[in-house]
């Protein structure tokens, strides 16, 4: 059985969704900010990064990487396109996209809204990472235009780790100050109707 560390509303998010929709068995630690740098976690994770699973003789962090393990593994073909398509490169992109790209100009934001002191916050950079993501929000909006996800008409595991982003992004009033993207707030409330990401409340 799979164990996963989670600290509440961080990436470890992503991988209790995915377990959720591919209704698997798993144990979860609930993680603090003491117990993430304590010893014992600093011998699974040793740069205290969440997400982090044991599978047998297993360690993996990196919540991109865990999901890629997790379809690989116990997925039998579900919440991705067939690995021979043209599709599956598209699924990788996003997948890919969500944590890479997305997460960039939202981490900025975070970094330096909620984590700087007065002194040390940089406005030039909320105020990038802000029109970058209203830029990037735009293009999703495009994509949704066209699908109800990300990679076509089906759920996929993209759209759970770009979901998550989106998520962290909404609570920061991102995507209310983009104009226009009504597909994309379409596509928030779709993925926050499923069952798997309302049990993600269970463990924040």
């Amino acid at each position: 059985m799979i164990k996963l560390y989670h600290l509440p509303k961080t990436r470890s998010v992503r991988i209790i969704w995915l377990l959720e929709e591919l209704g698997l068995d798993y144990e979860v630690e609930v993680l603090t900010a003491d117990t993430k740098s304590a010893p014992a976690f600093l011998q699974i994770s040793p740069l205290s990064k969440v997400p982090a699973i044991e599978d047998g003789d297993l360690v993996l962090t990196e919540s991109v990487a865990i999901v890629q393990y997790i379809l690989s593994e116990y997925g039998q073909g579900r919440l991705h396109p067939p690995t021979d398509s043209k599709e599956y490169a598209q699924f990788l992109q996003w997948l890919n996209f969500g944590e890479a790209t997305l997460m960039q100009p939202i981490t900025e934001i975070i970094v330096n809204k909620l984590f700087r002191p007065e002194e040390h916050k940089h406005q030039f950079s909320i105020e990038q990472g802000t029109q970058i993501f209203a830029d990037m929000a735009r293009v999703i909006d495009s994509v949704l235009a066209n699908s109800d996800y990300l990679v076509g008409d089906d759920f996929t595991a993209a759209d759970i780790v770009n979901g998550y982003s989106l998520n962290v992004a909404d609570m920061l009033g991102l995507i209310s100050a983009v104009d226009g993207v009504e597909h994309l707030r379409g596509y928030i409330d779709r993925l926050r109707s499923r069952e798997a990401f309302k049990k993600i409340a269970d463990y924040n």
